[in-house]
């Protein structure tokens, strides 16, 4: 496997395509090149905390192993919960004019992650879970609420209508410029 800066053509059509400016995510993203039955892919690689990427493009939606959590320390006594690296993406481009956050980043990569994930989430002050709208993620916020209602908090209802909050943005945010802050404070 071999990664590089983004700069194939169609994957920045395809962050285009999922608003997604590119400068966002060259931050978190890499360009990688792996075979597949024999035929090169190009696809945008999300690295987790053990090596392994999670890899998409247009046609393409997998992983390469070792699978795990993507931990992002910015030193923040909150942390924000994404299921995926899109959804931790959308978050990052709608408050790209916020400077740098002062929160800390959990991208499970997995609901799988969850549960596994529970005491590095409770290590802070505040867990605000951004999950898709979703059985599954539904699920996992009803489960860490019953964890604790206090420290949780589920935010997935600022994208109601929607599966996630990359859905929100790609559909909701056309007549919005990137980078202008939404309506709500995340």
């Amino acid at each position: 496997m071999d990664s590089r800066v983004l700069a194939d053509k169609s994957l920045l059509d395809y962050l285009h395509k999922r608003n997604i400016p590119q400068d966002i995510a060259s931050r978190s993203c890499r360009e990688v090149d792996f075979l597949l039955y024999g035929k090169k892919q190009t696809v945008i690689g999300f690295q987790n905390n053990a090596g392994g990427y999670e890899l998409r493009s247009l046609n393409f939606k997998g992983s390469s192993s070792p699978k795990d959590i993507t931990f992002i320390n910015n030193g923040g006594k909150s942390l924000a919960v994404f299921e995926g690296f899109f959804n931790y993406l959308s978050y990052r481009t709608m408050n790209q004019k916020a400077g740098e956050p002062l929160t800390n980043f959990l991208v499970l990569n997995s609901l799988s992650f969850f549960q596994k994930s529970r005491n590095l989430m409770e290590n802070h002050d505040q867990v605000n879970l951004y999950l898709d709208r979703d059985k599954a993620g539904i699920n996992c916020i009803q489960e860490a609420l019953q964890w604790n209602q206090y420290l949780y908090k589920d935010r997935s209802h600022l994208y109601s209508n929607h599966k996630d909050l990359n859905d929100w943005l790609v559909n909701k945010q056309p007549d919005i410029k990137q980078g202008q802050k939404i309506g709500r404070s995340f």
